[in-house]
């Protein structure tokens, strides 16, 4: 095992001989650029400081003779021999990130429960979706008027896109989602968007509040923390009317394989045998801290619920700077 070292971070991460460097920046939480990791685009070209690296096959498109002459190469494609020491400006925000739209094929659709629809879009083969956990995109069909919806999940396989969907009453798009649209149709996406996503370089405990298909970007942060091996705490609260409306049993599975995670469902409408949590979500993180001034906020859902969990964790000394929301502003009551 070799060690990649970035010197305009000064970031050190560990490489595997069969991985490429920019696969090993993605698996270790470092947000180096791409674009299609195929090799065509050129967008994670850096610069080799020292050690020594290869393409397995021939030199892909992406890249000329004399920029390897140079001292660059392409981190999607390109494999070490040894320690190596390069410059390539990270992303820090997502103002850095590439807005895209492209064409996107239908993988899979399935029902997780009697209004909720996962949705997995392969994107072409040519391409790729850089964003960061807690992101989304706009989905669109000709036939019908673009919806906003959150990525489920980690941006660790980016040419794969899953999404939670639930079908709205008389709501034209998600109803032709769910009961007419087929396997490998055709849709268009254009993203990442939203300022909402998983601060990295925090070390603060998180605590994380769902409600309903707000899980959807909640699933893509723990995904992202697992995949990174992050050993910060994570507080998940699920807030959902009744049992059958939490349509995944994975918070339960991460709470039991990893110690950092937590979770703790939430029924405001429960039926007679449910012997958990009941009420409002945001209500049962307050019974639970004392206090909040040490914790980072994430908070996805209805508005109402965010401005809700927004205020009322003022309270309890939660810093404005400490709490991230998905696609919704409001005010702080003052």
């Amino acid at each position: 095992m070799f060690s990649i070292e970035n010197q305009i971070s000064g970031k050190t991460f560990p490489i595997n001989k069969d991985e490429t460097i920019l696969d090993a920046a993605i698996s270790h939480g470092i947000n180096f650029p791409y674009g299609c990791q195929k090799g065509f685009c050129g967008q994670c070209k850096a610069t080799i400081l020292e050690g020594e690296v290869y393409y397995e096959d021939e030199v892909p498109n992406g890249i000329t003779e004399q920029e390897i002459a140079d001292g660059m190469a392409l981190l999607c494609q390109c494999n070490v021999k040894s320690d190596v020491k390069l410059t390539v400006s990270e992303i820090d925000s997502v103002d850095d990130i590439e807005l895209k739209t492209m064409p996107c094929r239908v993988e899979k659709i399935s029902h997780l429960s009697g209004d909720v629809v996962k949705l997995l879009l392969k994107i072409p083969g040519s391409e790729s979706l850089q964003y960061l956990a807690g992101q989304y995109i706009d989905l669109a069909h000709p036939d019908f008027e673009p919806r906003a919806f959150s990525i489920a999940n980690a941006p660790v396989n980016s040419s794969t896109i899953e999404l939670h969907i639930r079908v709205i009453e008389g709501g034209k798009f998600t109803n032709y989602i769910s009961n007419d649209l087929e396997k490998k149709s055709l849709l268009k996406i254009e993203g990442p968007k939203g300022s909402f996503y998983f601060i990295e370089d925090s070390d603060k405990p998180a605590i994380l509040v769902a409600g309903g298909t707000g899980f959807a970007p909640i699933k893509s942060i723990i995904e992202h923390m697992i995949e990174t091996n992050s050993d910060r705490e994570a507080f998940i609260y699920w807030g959902v009317r009744d049992e059958p409306d939490l349509y995944m049993s994975l918070p339960e599975e991460w709470s039991k394989e990893y110690d950092n995670i937590h979770f703790v469902p939430v029924l405001s409408e429960p039926n007679e045998n449910w012997k958990g949590r009941t009420g409002f979500v945001h209500d049962s993180v307050l019974e639970d801290f004392e206090d909040l001034i040490d914790y980072e906020v994430y908070a996805c859902g209805p508005p109402v619920m965010v401005e809700a969990v927004a205020n009322t964790f003022i309270g309890k000394g939660m810093k404005k700077d400490n709490f991230y929301s998905d696609a919704f502003e409001f005010a702080f009551e003052q």
